[in-house]
């Protein structure tokens, strides 16, 4: 018996620890999405953050086609939008939400995934994924 109550008292404390380790941890794997990408295009830069709980990507930098880039302070209408948006972290490197296309003005659903070697496949699409359009974006920052 007294062999027994050891055993639950060592579970009571082991299990609460280990719980919070487990939550620490899968924070730590969502924000690893947090940071500057660019496109696989290289005309823009997404600069990606934290909100609550939830993910956004605001346009932070795009290069003209002359190859001049446009300054923060400039006033591009473009610069400053939300192009990720409500992205939440659903495990397994992967994050759903609603991404905004600034050539067609649409919003589409997205999922964001990140690989292997460091990029991040960004995939925007209506109804169901299988029809959409998918980008890898690389981390500057």
């Amino acid at each position: 018996m007294k062999n027994i109550f050891l055993l639950f008292m060592a579970a009571s404390i082991y299990l609460p620890v280990n719980a919070q380790q487990v939550k620490t941890d899968s924070s730590m794997s969502a924000n690893r999405i947090v940071g500057v990408w660019q496109t696989s295009d290289q005309k823009a830069q997404i600069t990606i953050i934290r909100q609550d709980s939830l993910y956004q990507g605001k346009l932070s930098n795009a290069t003209l086609s002359l190859n001049k880039t446009i300054n923060l302070s400039l006033p591009t209408g473009l610069l400053g939008i939300y192009i990720l948006r409500d992205l939440k972290f659903n495990g397994d490197d992967r994050w759903d939400g609603m991404i905004f296309d600034p050539e067609s003005k649409n919003t589409y659903k997205c999922f964001v995934k990140l690989d292997n070697d460091g990029k991040m496949k960004v995939r925007g699409y209506k109804g169901i994924s299988l029809f959409g359009k998918s980008q890898y974006w690389n981390r500057l920052k």
